[in-house]
Formats: structure tokens, C-alpha cells, sequence
């Protein structure tokens, strides 16, 4: 049977290698030193590139070498395609026919570029330009490794402002009224805005509070779901359902008796206003709305007779010299005389914007500071600009001019996220991994020195930290709309992404953002996509019309989160140099079995969508580094080899099973892992294979429902685990909970402790959260002092024996944040908050109103809360 098919193949390929054919055969054939060759030439493609760019950036470069510019990047994108192609047939060449004709195609593209870097190169030197002193990558060095912390940030030239909208927002009429916040973009409506939204006062004020960013491209229905999210706590999968007529009366009812806030950040649209205003009941509650623009006639579209229009102006000379002086000198915040007077030009120049003024201090940082080198700063700003906003995204311009080398792309990625949209550092950090824009370094792991790009790209004021955890830690970050305009800009032009609004979008990047529902974009060079972010509801359709006609096939990075996509073509094996694939939050209930063939694959996410056992081989996915698979309902079944996956560092949502159990001690590099479902007689087992998990930082182990205990007696942890949840049935803590000397985060669920165990965690030197959900079965619990030095969230839920909590003064001194939740016994405060100098919000869900009536001003327990600056109660959750 097999002569026929020999037989055929030899006739097919015999052109390819018969002497008389050399010249288009076996000279043609791409080999691994041809490939060595291009991969050279890329790489100095790319420093020239680099060269001219900053030249073009710093206006320096003519319409010619704009032109050249566009034919180098032309010529660099067809490298890297080809590079990639022969990677792939390396790795999956199983064909000889097609892999014999893949090379040959291949080597005559490579001698095509060959040809035109000849043409190109004898015209080098009319576009030749000096070579920039190159930026040091010693910026790298000495950062803090996994762990960035984030210090709070004074805000100069604002209170007069925040206490004037203060007053506003929290005057003593009943109608509802409208306050509208102008000023041109950069100058601070958005941090002032927010820091009215938070402020103490304005929560303990109004019965919900919500924050809506409109943005010149957002529709009413979306202004609608996130009002009945952020007002009515209405989930999102039921809100996505609800027409805009039905979401109209919905708000209209619903809030109907409400005392309620709401901002609406950066409104553009006059019409989108007057839409908005009619769903919002005017009744006599006194409730407030906050708008925030850059239009003024926005602003006026809202007054009234009850409404106030704040404009914003820049910051003043003075508050501008010392915001900058505060970013540029980070000693002392003073500036040396010599630099003074080229400093104060450098900040007039920033037209008292603080987005510009912070961007230009970071900058500045860096700089030698002699002034010499601040003047040539300040020679690239623009001096002939007669527009203040040009001469602010000139400033900005220079920020981004003045990154490392590895950094712009890391920038420019952030692109492609949506307006005012929050992204977590995890998230980013993989996504920067797989697009490879992380520099290999033997000393740490890839995520550590993605963590180190994210810190440099917020020390510069690039990039905003959005949330904090509670250890300091980024959680999540943004990008201010000025910023996100110049990485749209700058990506546009230099083909990194697009953005695709209208549709039918025509598509020439390596990068695509999908962002409106129902769009599509055509197949002109769809084969330079390396990366797909879809933000609408077209991924189903996009998906199979572009994976099945192979598309994608050079895609590295794919990622669906939230959208309406019911199943993955089989064809998705395909995909080669697939990296990243974020599937979070779809409708997916299987993964085809032809996801084995994703040997490139290092991170997998499908966290909270319908799918319950992976069906294909997961022992292939050798490169894979993060397998996200919780839940929340269920776990998810794995079949044998993952002991196979020496690059595994994160594994969650795992159903335990005694096979699971025996590999996970063959994953050295694991450093989370949650397992779920475990049986008590696996549980030795466990504690086993867990003692060769030497980097493991944070655990999380649930019991499968009707098991009598969870036995951890033999568990010995990593002395550098941080974060632990157990939920199941403990009866006592184990011994070893007092080695705990590096944990941050603790959850306790379901654990029926019989004891107090307060008196054992208060020894834990350095943990900052502590969660009791249904943990404690006794009537008395007590925080001795010392105790808890560093302790900043503190959660008790459902503690249902629970009558009385004391707390020794001294104990807690570092205390933030109290959620007592459903203790329907405990009818008192606990004893000695009012000690608790440090805490700002106490919130109290489902509590007995004998428990509540003592909290008012008249109240037997207001003296121990009078000093609490938030008191949040909620009846019952949701």
C-alpha cells in the first residue's frame, strides 16, 4: 500500500532536486543557516529601525525617510513571517511532501529579501542619521523582583477644588442635581473625580454609588448595563440580556426609593446626555450625579437651576514647579540652581497639566543633570507649536521616546484595551510573555522581569496603578485616555495594532482589537496577525471565519475573555505559535482535542465558563506555564501527564484524584496551585507531594462535599508560601500553622474549629489579610496585644455561635478595613474598637438589628465607631 504513495511523492519532488533544476531547487531550499541569516539581519533591522524612529520622532526625518521607514518595516515584518514559518515546520514537519515545499517557498522569499536589503542598503546613506546615545539597560537592575509596591501619591493644587465639590455633592437638597466638572484633558478631572468618589463622607452619604466611564464611542445600551450593575447589583450575565427599554425601566423602579450617586467620567456627547438624564428618577431622595468633560458645552448642557458647573484650570506656576520638583528630584524634591532655569521652561511647557507635568519630572529623572543634557530635552520640545495640546503630546511624545528599548513595545500594548479599561497584572504580564517582549535572563524567571518592565513603566508615569492589594502589590493597572491616545497613534502608524470600530475593517498590523459588535474585518494581509483581542460580540463568528480559512495561523496570542463564543473550531490546532489563549468567561463547554498540537501554548485560561474535564493530551503542552481553570461551581478533571509540564507555574481549579496528586510533586516550578474535591484519604497523599514543592507561594485546598475532616497533620509548608485557603472541616489548627512565618493572606472556610483560634494566628509576624467564613464554632473570640502588628483586612462571615468578639487595645495597630458579615448572635460591637486608630471602614452586611441600633449616635455602642470614617451597612448581600 505504501509504493503508490512513495512513488507519487518522489515525482512530486524530484523537480525540486534534480540536477538540471538547482538554481530553483536545492538553492531555493531554506536551510538552517539561511534562517541564521535573516534572524541576524532581523535583529539589526530592527536597531536601525529603532535609530531612525527616534530620529523621525524627534522631527528630524523628510518625507523621504518616512518612505524608507515604510519599506524597512515592510521588508522586517516578511522576515519574521518567514522565520516563524520555518519554525513552525521544524516543530511540527510531519508531512515531507508539504514540509519540502514550505522550505522552497520559503527560500525564495528569503532570496527575495536578500535582493531588496541590497537595493535598500545602497541607499543608506541618503537617509543616514546620527546614532542616539543608546538608553542602558541597566534601568532593569536593583528593582523590586515580584513584589512592586505602590506608595499613595499627593496630589498638588486640588483641595480647593475637592472641597468645593465636596459641598456640592454632599449639600442638604433633595432633587436630584447634577454637577459637571470641565477642563481640558490631562489637568485632573478624573483624579479629582475620584477622589470625591471615595471620599469617606460621600459613601456614608448615599445608598449606592456607582462609576460609569462614557468615552466618545460608548452606546446608551452600555451607559444602561453599567448603571443597573453599578446600582442595581444585578449581575452581568442578566443585565447582558435586558433590552435598552426594559434596562430603562428597570433604573426607573429601582432606584425609585434610592438615595444614589453617579459618575459619569468624561461624557463627550451632548445627545447621549440628554438620553441618560431621563432614565435617572428625579424624586426627592437627594440623590447626585458627577460629569466629568473636556467639552464645555457638555458642561452647560446639564445646568439648571440646581446644577453647578466646575471648571477645572491648570495648575498654577508654582503648584506646577513643585509637582515637577517632586517628580525630578526624588531625594529631596530641589532643584540645583544650574537646572533651574531650563527646568522652568521644561514645566511651562507642560501648560499646568499635571498628566504632562508628572511625565516630564519622571523623564527628567533619568536624565545626567547637567544642562547640557536638559537643554537637549528641551530642544525636542517643539518651541514653534502654537497649540498647548500639541505641545503636551510633544512632552508625552518624549516620555515614550525616552523608554528602554524593551519597554515601547510593552507600551504600545496597551493599545489595544479599551478606553478607561482596567487590566490585571497577571494578565499583562503573560500577555508581554508571549508576545515576547521579555528579554531571557538566567538569573529569574520571565514573570519577574515582566513584573520589573510593569514597575519602570509606573515609576514613569506611563502607566496607573488602578488597584492595590492589601501587601502593597499592583493588582490590576490602566492607561490615562491622553497616554492611551498616544499608544494608539504611535501603533497605528507604525503597523503594531488597530483598533476596529467600523464593520468591515481592512487589516495590515500585526495586532487587532475588536471593540464593536457585529464587525468583521477582510483578508487584505490578515497573514501579518500576530495577536487578536476581541472586546465585542463577534468572536464566534470572527473565530470560524478566519481559524478554518487558517488566518490565524501565525497568531501567537488570541484572547476571547467574556465574549459570546459557544465552541472553538477543531482547526484551532492549527495555530502553531499560539502562546496565549484567554477564554475566560465564555460560553465554552469543551475544548476540541486538537489542542494537543498547541506545543508553543504557555498560558490557558478558561476560568468560569461551562467546561468540566480536558479531553486532550495535556502532557504535549510542554512550554505551558499557566493552566487557569477555576470555577467556582466545579473542577475540572485532567487527564494523566502533568508531571510532564516542567515549565507549570500556576495550576488552578484541579479536581483532586489519587494520579493528579502523585504528578503535582513532579512540577517543581509550581508556585500556585489550588486543588479541589479532595477526598480525606488522599489527604496524606497530598501532604507528601506538596513537601517537594519547594517555590509553592500560595495554596488553596477544598474539601469534596461530605467528607468528615481535612487531615494536614503531616503537611510540612515551603517556608515561602504567602498565601493559603483551606475550606473544609479542620476541628482544630494544625501544628505547623505556627511556621508560617511568610504568610500574607490567610482564608479559613468551613473549618468548625472548636477552639478560639485567634490566641495561634496572631503569632503569624507578617499576615495582612484574614478571612473567617463559617470557620468558628464557639461563642468567645479575642485579639490579645501584642497580636496582628500588620494586619490590615480582617472578614468574619456567618461565625453563627458567635456572641461576643473583644479586642485588647494594642492589638491590631495597623488595622484598615472590618467586614462582619451575617454573625446573627453577635448583638454588640466588639469591645476595644474604639482603640483601632488606624481602621477607615467598617462594613456590616446582613447583621441583627439589635446589633445595629446600637451604632447610631445615641446608641450604647457609637463611642467605640464614632471615629470611623466609613460605616458601610448593607441588609443582606446583593
Amino acid at each position: 500500500m505504501a509504493e503508490p504513495v512513495l512513488v507519487s511523492l518522489i515525482q512530486a519532488i524530484a523537480p525540486l532536486l534534480t540536477s538540471t533544476a538547482t538554481d530553483q531547487g536545492r538553492q531555493l531550499l531554506a536551510t538552517g543557516r539561511d534562517v541564521g541569516w535573516l534572524r541576524d539581519e532581523l535583529h539589526n533591522m530592527q536597531n536601525f529601525l529603532h535609530e531612525m524612529e527616534v530620529s523621525r520622532i524627534e522631527g528630524k526625518g523628510s518625507m523621504a525617510t518616512e518612505a524608507w521607514i515604510g519599506q524597512m518595516r515592510d521588508i522586517m515584518l516578511d522576515s519574521e513571517d518567514i522565520i516563524d514559518i520555518f519554525d513552525a515546520g521544524h516543530v511540527d514537519g510531519c508531512c515531507v511532501l508539504g514540509h519540502l515545499r514550505t522550505r522552497h517557498d520559503l527560500g525564495v522569499q528569503i532570496r527575495r529579501i536578500q535582493t531588496q536589503l541590497s537595493d535598500i542598503s545602497r541607499r543608506r546613506t541618503e537617509y543616514a542619521v546620527q546614532r542616539p546615545t543608546e538608553v542602558s539597560d541597566r534601568w532593569i537592575h536593583g528593582l523590586l523582583a515580584s513584589s512592586p509596591l505602590v506608595h499613595d501619591k499627593d496630589i498638588i493644587g486640588l483641595d480647593r477644588d475637592l472641597a468645593m465639590l465636596l459641598r456640592y455633592i454632599l449639600d442638604d437638597g433633595m432633587e436630584l442635581s447634577v454637577v459637571s466638572l470641565v477642563g481640558m484633558g490631562g489637568v485632573g478631572k478624573t483624579t479629582l473625580a475620584k477622589k470625591v468618589y471615595n471620599h469617606p463622607d460621600v459613601k456614608k452619604h448615599f445608598d449606592r454609588c456607582s462609576w460609569i466611564y462614557v468615552s466618545n464611542t460608548m452606546e446608551l445600551g452600555n451607559v444602561l448595563r453599567e448603571l443597573a450593575k453599578g446600582l442595581m447589583r444585578i449581575p452581568s450575565g442578566e443585565v447582558s440580556s435586558l433590552s435598552e427599554k426594559q434596562l430603562q425601566e428597570l433604573l426607573l423602579s429601582g432606584l425609585d426609593n434610592k438615595r444614589f450617586f453617579v459618575v459619569f467620567d468624561d461624557v463627550w456627547d451632548t445627545g447621549l446626555w440628554d438620553v441618560i438624564k431621563l432614565v435617572l428618577p428625579r424624586k426627592d431622595h437627594g440623590s447626585k450625579v458627577l460629569v466629568t468633560t473636556r467639552n464645555a458645552v457638555v458642561a452647560d448642557s446639564v445646568v439648571d437651576t440646581k446644577s453647578h458647573v466646575h471648571r477645572l484650570p491648570p495648575l498654577s506656576s508654582e503648584d506646577s514647579w513643585n509637582l515637577f520638583c517632586k517628580k525630578a528630584f526624588l531625594q529631596d524634591g530641589m532643584c540645583p540652581d544650574g537646572l533651574k532655569e531650563t527646568a522652568k521652561v521644561i514645566v511651562k511647557k507642560c501648560n499646568g497639566l499635571p498628566l504632562a507635568i508628572v511625565a516630564a519630572g519622571s523623564m527628567m529623572s533619568r536624565r545626567e543633570r547637567t544642562d547640557t543634557a536638559w537643554r537637549h530635552v528641551l530642544d525636542n520640545i517643539q518651541t514653534d507649536l502654537s497649540n498647548s495640546k500639541m505641545e503636551v503630546q510633544q512632552t508625552l511624545l518624549l516620555s515614550y521616546v525616552d523608554l528602554p528599548r524593551p519597554l515601547k513595545p510593552c507600551f504600545l500594548l496597551l493599545s489595544v484595551i479599551p478606553y478607561d479599561s482596567e487590566i490585571s497584572r497577571k494578565k499583562l504580564v503573560r500577555l508581554w510573555i508571549a508576545e515576547g517582549f521579555v528579554k531571557e535572563n538566567a538569573d529569574e524567571t520571565l514573570e519577574i522581569s515582566a513584573e520589573k518592565y510593569l514597575m519602570e513603566l509606573i515609576n514613569r508615569s506611563m502607566v496607573e496603578v488602578a488597584i492595590v492589594s492589601c501587601s502593597g502589590r499592583v493588582k490590576a493597572c490602566r492607561v490615562h485616555d491622553l497616554l492611551h491616545d498616544l499608544a494608539i497613534f504611535l501603533s497605528k502608524n507604525d503597523r503594531f495594532s488597530t483598533i476596529c470600530h467600523e464593520k468591515d475593517a481592512s487589516v495590515s498590523d500585526r495586532r487587532i482589537s475588536l471593540q464593536t459588535s457585529g464587525v468583521s474585518f477582510s483578508n487584505r494581509n490578515k497573514k501579518r496577525l500576530r495577536s487578536v483581542f476581541m472586546f465585542s460580540n463577534s468572536a464566534q463568528d470572527v473565530l470560524e471565519c478566519n481559524i478554518v480559512a487558517r488566518s490565524f495561523r501565525l497568531v501567537r496570542v488570541l484572547d476571547l475573555e467574556d465574549g459570546n463564543v459557544l465552541e472553538l473550531p477543531n482547526e484551532i490546532g492549527g495555530l502553531l505559535h499560539l502562546r496565549y489563549l484567554g477564554l475566560r468567561g465564555t460560553k465554552l463547554k469543551k475544548l476540541p482535542r486538537t489542542l494537543h498540537k498547541l506545543h508553543q501554548l504557555q498560558t490557558l485560561d478558561i476560568r468560569r465558563t461551562h467546561i468540566k474535564k480536558i479531553t486532550f493530551e495535556i502532557s504535549c503542552l510542554r512550554n505551558l506555564r499557566h493552566l487557569e481553570m477555576k470555577q467556582g461551581d466545579h473542577s475540572i478533571h485532567v487527564p494523566i501527564g502533568l508531571d510532564l509540564l516542567y515549565n507549570l507555574q500556576v495550576l488552578t481549579g484541579l479536581q483532586a484524584s489519587a494520579t493528579v496528586i502523585h504528578e503535582i510533586s513532579n512540577i517543581p516550578k509550581l508556585k500556585k496551585l489550588s486543588i479541589e474535591d479532595l477526598k480525606n484519604g488522599d489527604a496524606e497523599k497530598l501532604c507528601s507531594s506538596l513537601k517537594n514543592l519547594k517555590e509553592l507561594l500560595y495554596l488553596s485546598i477544598f474539601l469534596s462535599d461530605g467528607t468528615d475532616s481535612l487531615d494536614l497533620a503531616t503537611f510540612k509548608p515551603s517556608s515561602c508560601l504567602q498565601k493559603l485557603h483551606l475550606s473544609g472541616s479542620l476541628r482544630a489548627l494544625p501544628d505547623w500553622f505556627s511556621q508560617l512565618h511568610s504568610l500574607t493572606k490567610l482564608r479559613l472556610s468551613f473549618s468548625q474549629l472548636q477552639d478560639d483560634p485567634l490566641p495561634i494566628l496572631v503569632r503569624l509576624p507578617n499576615l495582612l489579610f484574614l478571612q473567617l467564613n463559617r470557620a468558628y464554632q464557639g461563642r468567645v473570640m479575642k485579639c490579645y496585644c501584642p497580636g496582628f502588628s500588620k494586619l490590615k483586612i480582617f472578614i468574619i462571615t456567618e461565625l453563627e455561635g458567635l456572641e461576643e468578639w473583644d479586642v485588647e487595645e494594642g492589638a491590631m495597630p495597623s488595622i484598615q478595613e472590618v467586614w462582619i458579615m451575617l454573625c446573627s448572635k453577635l448583638t454588640t460591637v466588639p469591645s476595644g474598637f474604639q482603640s483601632l486608630a488606624t481602621l477607615q471602614r467598617l462594613r456590616l452586611v446582613g447583621m441583627p438589628s439589635s446589633f445595629l441600633c446600637r451604632l447610631g449616635e445615641h446608641g450604647d455602642d457609637f463611642i467605640r465607631v464614632k471615629h470611623i470614617p466609613s460605616i458601610e451597612i448593607i441588609p443582606r448581600l446583593g
